[in-house]
């Protein structure tokens, strides 16, 4: 079995295939604040979906 080389694929090049996040994207993944934001928010989904299970 030969082996074959394997042609590696630069992350964000056409071949990719993946959509590039924008500039509010890249703001909304590093900001702080909105990940606290989204934290308390999952939290209290899994909660109230615990609360709703144990009734």
């Amino acid at each position: 079995m030969a082996h074959q080389h394997v042609q590696h694929i630069e992350p964000y090049s056409p071949q990719f295939g993946a959509m590039i996040p924008g500039g509010f994207q890249k703001f909304m993944r590093t900001c702080v604040l909105w990940q606290l934001v989204r934290f308390i928010a999952i939290n209290i989904k899994m909660t109230v979906l615990i609360l709703k299970s144990h009734h």
